[in-house]
């Protein structure tokens, strides 16, 4: 008796639940100025299933198709025939594609610069950087360090890049320390702001009294062959306020020393003449100076700038002042800048009219890029899904679908490439696989290490892609010139 009572108590309570669902308003019902919501029947026997499918299997929907097989048989084709349509023939290549980019006029083209810049970096003994601005999802080095490694073995350079003076959270590409005076202020985050908008390519400026100290170091890794590892090339970017300002670089392990002085004021970059490669350095400083970052890099090449802003919309740009923001892209040998932005601003979003508003602020972004640093390519990261309770259920935030919609339509308008993070992961509700299968937190907004290397490499894979078809056309330009 004691088991069929146990049995009628839950059929009673499944047929309640069911009669409430049938019975109750589809638009809620309004008690104590609260709106109730309840389920509809229809969404309870519904729910579906492809919600739950697993993120390897949504990942390997986009996984490289190889074109360099099309590639060469359109050599093939410039020999038989002593002649090929460029054009039909990178549009044949190009229907390989799965993920890709939205660019500017469908145009190809659109990142030449930076790969002919990339590919002449070594021999002209350079380093051609790529400026990744994020948010909280590229904390840790996560998905710049898929793209730094792979721009690196393409073109070579290494190290982790140019970071700040003091990093409050881990970098994920090397351990850094610091002491001594000074001053932060930065443009996100509750620190002071600087009424001259004097901040640095970071966005971030450390102003230093007196001496200071900075340390940094190789992680420990499994991995004994990353390429952020090794430290040849280390060089600070400084706004010198009152002269003589001092900086000596220490490595005790070669047992060497380098001695900087610079007597001239303004913005300028230091260079410590290294012929050596290390795993461990430390630079002291003595003067007052704005610090705009420590650039740490391995031979020439590329070098990707990791660049978290937790918190940030990627609205901050036009805050910074222009003629500073100019000549430092210029010393830098910007080649590209890549912007992975939107999360931060969906929760707040109370319709489609603050859509299109954040959208209208985020163009206002790019033409201040555009302005301050012409002629470099910019790659725009749309958000990922995230989830929220709605209607009592974790869901896609509401205008999330519609924010990434318009970011696909108006980016590439504004010469912008646009990748659609949204779409690759899985769309709609497929943040909850992703939190399930241990790839993303249980936040429901940001990935885990694991899980942004995974979509991370889809990234990497349409870059590789894109230089392929860069050069495919240089292969047939070249062989066409020889008939």
């Amino acid at each position: 008796m004691k088991a069929l009572k146990i049995l009628l108590f839950i059929v009673t309570t499944i047929a309640c639940l069911a009669l409430i669902a049938f019975l109750f308003p589809s638009d809620g019902m309004l008690l104590f100025k609260k709106t109730l919501r309840f389920p509809s029947l229809v969404e309870i026997l519904t729910h579906s299933a492809d919600e739950e499918e697993d993120p390897e299997d949504i990942l390997k929907r986009w996984e490289h198709k190889r074109v360099q097989e099309k590639a060469d048989s359109i050599a093939v084709q410039v020999h038989e025939t002593k002649k090929v349509d460029s054009v039909k023939s990178i549009e044949a290549v190009f229907e390989l594609m799965e993920s890709t980019f939205e660019l500017p006029n469908g145009d190809l083209s659109y990142f030449d610069s930076f790969f002919i810049k990339a590919e002449a970096a070594r021999a002209k003994h350079k380093v051609v950087r790529v400026l990744y601005y994020g948010d909280s999802q590229i904390e840790l080095d996560r998905f710049s360090a898929n793209i730094r490694q792979f721009f690196q073995q393409k073109f070579g350079g290494g190290g982790p890049g140019m970071v700040p003076f003091h990093q409050t959270i881990p970098n994920g590409a090397l351990n850094q320390s610091y002491s001594g005076t000074y001053s932060v202020f930065s443009l996100w985050g509750a620190v002071n702001k600087n009424k001259e908008c004097d901040y640095g390519p970071l966005a971030k400026m450390f102003r230093t009294n007196g001496n200071n100290l900075f340390s940094a170091s190789v992680p420990n890794r499994k991995n004994t062959e990353d390429r952020r590892d090794n430290y040849s090339k280390v060089s600070l970017l400084i706004n010198n306020l009152n002269g003589s300002f001092n900086t000596e670089f220490t490595d005790n392990v070669h047992q060497a020393k380098h001695e900087l002085r610079t007597d001239s004021l303004g913005v300028q970059l230091l260079d410590f003449p290294l012929n050596f490669s290390t795993r461990s350095f430390s630079v002291s400083m003595n003067g007052n100076s704005n610090i705009y970052g420590v650039l740490i890099d391995d031979g020439f090449g590329v070098a990707v700038d990791n660049i978290a802003m937790r918190g940030a919309s990627g609205l901050h740009f036009t805050s910074m002042q222009d003629s500073l923001m100019r000549l430092t892209y210029q010393m830098l040998d910007v080649g590209m800048f890549i912007l992975q932005y939107g999360g931060n601003a969906v929760p707040g979003l109370s319709g489609e009219k603050a859509v299109d508003a954040y959208v209208s602020n985020i163009l206002a972004q790019i033409r201040y890029l555009k302005r301050v640093a012409p002629n470099i390519p910019i790659l725009f990261i749309g958000p990922s899904d995230m989830l929220s309770i709605v209607d009592g259920e974790l869901k896609t935030y509401k205008h999330l679908p519609y924010l990434v919609e318009r970011l696909c339509e108006e980016l590439p308008k504004a010469g912008v490439a646009f990748w659609n993070m949204y779409q690759v992961m899985g769309g709609a509700n497929s943040m909850r696989a992703w939190v399930k299968k241990g790839w993303a937190g249980n936040d429901y907004v940001h990935f885990t290490t694991k899980g942004a290397q995974g979509i991370a490499n889809v990234l990497t894979q349409t870059f590789e892609k894109i230089f392929e078809y860069f050069k495919t056309r240089e292969k047939i330009d070249s062989l066409n010139m020889q008939f």
